[in-house]
């Protein structure tokens, strides 16, 4: 292709590298045509099959222990076909994602004979790329890509995905591979070194999963006070939603409200005996959140007003 000064200098104007976008145009070109393999059929790597899928992805084959799982996953892509065993995976595939639960990726990648210029990937959260040992000796590339989401059903999850941020790791190719694709996605990649796996993962634990423990015990709450778990969760999940959003908008610790910013020492003493007496099983997650929101409360208003001194001696005198 050739290509005028001014064009080249038009592009540097706006910021744009030629070079890196014209191979980035190819590189997307050609992840489309190449064979991706599916090992696993549950609801993450499903998700991320048939979001691939609609954006034009050659998704070729599908292997799980399960063949209902697998025939599922299959029947939703455009021409998928069942693998009859893993090693007819990497001999037809370019590119395998190992979807399995984490205890059985490593294994599995060691029962694969594997050739240059594969690429493999897994998506566990806190499972680093020593698990991948056997490819890499073999040749093949290796990389992670972690959602920070959610997935319960692969239907709702493959439409979900926009904006969803994704943990990654791997060798360059792998690691250019993965870019690709989480940009046609319009997902968020960030680097996440081996080292600070299990700190990134609980974080997200904490997010998704901690989140559903504390809204099962605010459901506790409200069965005490004779109102059903189901209308909790309706008044509830709205304040929750726009909580979250504020710190969006606001950040922390802007977003934060409540007695503890007000340094309201007599409400939060009524919630703590409250607990005391009628939940005492979760007055110890109370007293450690609201430790952690002191903190903030101190950030946006000051040690005077949030009367922090005061509160973390109530706090303590109930642990």
């Amino acid at each position: 292709m050739i290509i005028s000064k001014f064009a080249i200098n038009f592009l540097r104007c706006y910021k744009i590298n030629y070079v890196n976008y014209l191979s980035k145009s190819k590189l997307m070109k050609n992840y489309k045509k190449i064979r991706i393999g599916f090992i696993g059929a549950g609801a993450l790597g499903g998700s991320i099959a048939i979001a691939l899928d609609s954006l034009g992805y050659n998704i070729y084959k599908i292997y799980s222990r399960s063949v209902t799982s697998s025939e599922h996953l299959a029947s939703k892509l455009t021409n998928s076909t069942i693998a009859n065993n893993y090693q007819e995976m990497s001999d037809e595939c370019d590119a395998i994602f190992i979807t399995t639960p984490d205890k059985s990726i490593k294994e599995i990648s060691e029962l694969l004979v594997w050739r240059e210029n594969q690429i493999v990937i897994h998506c566990s959260g806190v499972t680093d790329l020593s698990v991948f040992a056997k490819p890499q000796q073999e040749g093949a590339f290796a990389g992670s890509m972690h959602p920070l989401y959610p997935f319960s059903d692969m239907d709702l999850g493959s439409k979900n995905l926009k904006d969803v941020t994704f943990g990654i790791d791997g060798d360059s190719k792998s690691l250019e591979f993965i870019n690709v694709i989480l940009s046609d996605l319009d997902c968020k990649p960030i680097k996440v070194n081996s080292d600070f796996r299990a700190l990134y993962h609980l974080s997200g634990v904490m997010a998704g999963n901690l989140l559903l423990g504390l809204g099962s015990a605010i459901s506790d709450i409200w069965e005490k006070i004779g109102l059903d778990k189901s209308t909790g969760s309706e008044a509830l999940i709205p304040m929750m939603i726009n909580s979250c959003e504020n710190i969006l908008k606001l950040g922390i610790p802007d977003s934060m409200a409540g007695p503890f910013v007000r340094g309201d020492v007599k409400t939060i003493k009524m919630h703590l005996e409250a607990l005391k007496s009628s939940h005492p099983d979760i007055l110890p997650l109370y007293i450690e959140l609201a430790r952690t929101s002191m903190r903030y409360s101190i950030a946006k208003v000051g040690e005077e007003q949030s009367q922090s001194k005061q509160i973390f001696d109530l706090l303590n005198n109930y642990s």
